[in-house]
């Protein structure tokens, strides 16, 4: 894993990130304080480059693509970030050379994780089923994971299709990708004839629809166009090539302009220290606390009822009719939190952050991971944030500056490649 966060005002835009990352999963995984993350990909315009969470396209690493994707665009300008995000997306889908095997292994990574996914709530919900029947039948197995991949598929059929995808059908090669994972994650069971063709199901729902799986790349364009006076940001998920097409989801896009958001702090992979600050609340102990309002007011009704209503059916009856209006009194007040959060927190943090000199929101930046980072060293939390933190300052005028940044060799011993760099 790993923390970044961009810090955008008229002036610039501010891109800072960590060094971790972890290599492997569970209790094989290495964590590395060496990563960059941060890339110039033009050399005629302001725009710069960040990745979080998978670091490699097909098993590319991004950091050579950029790089190379910026000396074959050499001479060619956009108008837009927007532009450059999209061309960059066809030089990732039509330029980079993609063997078959990458992608089996592509839509392998992905089944890896689905199926991963899929035994967690298979166990839970076994779990249960022990817990209130006393009984461990095998024979009950198949029905419990067809019930939890049921759920799935169709919490998947409620989700648009990714742009670009329509109905996916998996070939026979691709089946048996999936059908590879059954001894993996289901080692007590026989998965039968039905859950394998539902699991099949959801493989390839999971190709065309826009969730995306736990391995994603993600993916943040920031800087300048020709025709922007202003900062822009873009920010896109994506899952790499599924189906022969690149399968990418928009998530969000900041445009600092007069008549928009004159500031704004955008925290992406590990941004709890993030929204703390900008929201003035944990976003665990936020969701928490909503929790115990929907909870406070159910238990309310229930003590108040009781008394009135002395049969328990009639009760239970009562609360489920009363159910619509806890939930309608629950979001009015999640409404009026969120309304005072934001205009007595994170609006004076905006308001804060459009004044800020460039050298000023670097300050900023560099601080937010580095008490993500230390929050993980003094917490139980497994250190996914740590290393150096690269900044990077990007202005209209002065274009990508950095304000840090890392080597692996020292500089002072290779001036002939501070002296090719200077020529680029």
């Amino acid at each position: 894993m790993t923390a970044e966060i961009a810090i955008l005002n008229k002036s610039a835009v501010v891109l800072a990130a960590d060094s971790a990352v972890t290599i492997g999963s569970g209790g094989n995984a290495k964590i590395f304080n060496t990563a960059n993350k941060i890339f110039e990909i033009s050399d005629d315009n302001p725009i710069a480059l960040m990745v979080f969470n998978r670091l490699d396209f097909m098993d590319l690493p991004i950091e050579v693509l950029a790089k190379e994707y910026r000396r074959v665009r050499s001479g060619s300008s956009f108008s837009t970030v927007s532009a450059c995000k999209q061309d960059f997306l066809r030089f990732l889908s039509s330029e980079v050379a993609i063997s078959d095997r990458d992608r089996k292994n592509n839509f392998a990574t992905v089944c890896f994780d689905t199926m991963g996914q899929i035994s967690v709530r298979f166990q839970e919900a076994l779990d249960d089923h022990i817990r209130q029947t006393r009984k461990v039948l095998v024979s009950k197995f198949n029905g419990i994971l067809k019930s939890v991949v049921e759920s799935e598929i169709a919490m998947l059929e409620s989700l648009p299709k990714a742009d670009g995808f329509g109905k996916v059908g998996l070939s026979d090669e691709y089946k048996n990708i999936v059908n590879s994972f059954h001894s993996r994650f289901f080692p007590t069971m026989q998965v039968n004839q039905i859950c394998t063709k539902l699991l099949h199901k959801l493989m390839s729902l999971k190709v065309s629809q826009t969730k995306l799986s736990g391995l994603l790349t993600g993916m943040v364009f920031a800087g300048f166009g020709d025709d922007e006076l202003c900062p822009t940001l873009e920010h896109i998920e994506m899952d790499g090539i599924l189906d022969n097409k690149l399968k990418v989801v928009d998530v969000k896009t900041v445009d600092i302009d007069r008549a928009g958001p004159a500031g704004d702090i955008i925290g992406f992979a590990q941004d709890d220290m993030v929204q703390s600050f900008v929201n003035g609340v944990d976003p665990s102990l936020r969701r928490y606390s909503q929790t115990l309002v929907q909870e406070a007011i159910v238990e309310s009704a229930r003590l108040v009822l009781s008394p009135i209503i002395k049969d328990a059916q009639k009760l239970e009856a009562a609360m489920v009719a009363l159910q619509p209006d806890f939930e309608n009194l629950s979001d009015g007040l999640k409404t009026k939190r969120d309304n005072y959060t934001r205009d007595y927190y994170t609006q004076e943090v905006q308001d804060m952050v459009r004044l800020m000199p460039k050298e000023e929101m670097a300050n900023l930046a560099e601080s937010l991971i580095d008490i993500t980072s230390l929050k993980r060293k003094v917490t139980r939390d497994r250190e996914t944030v740590g290393g150096e933190v690269d900044v990077a300052v990007i202005s209209k005028s002065e274009g990508m500056v950095w304000v840090k940044r890392k080597h692996y060799f020292p500089s002072e011993l290779n001036g002939r490649f501070q002296a090719r760099a200077a020529k680029r």
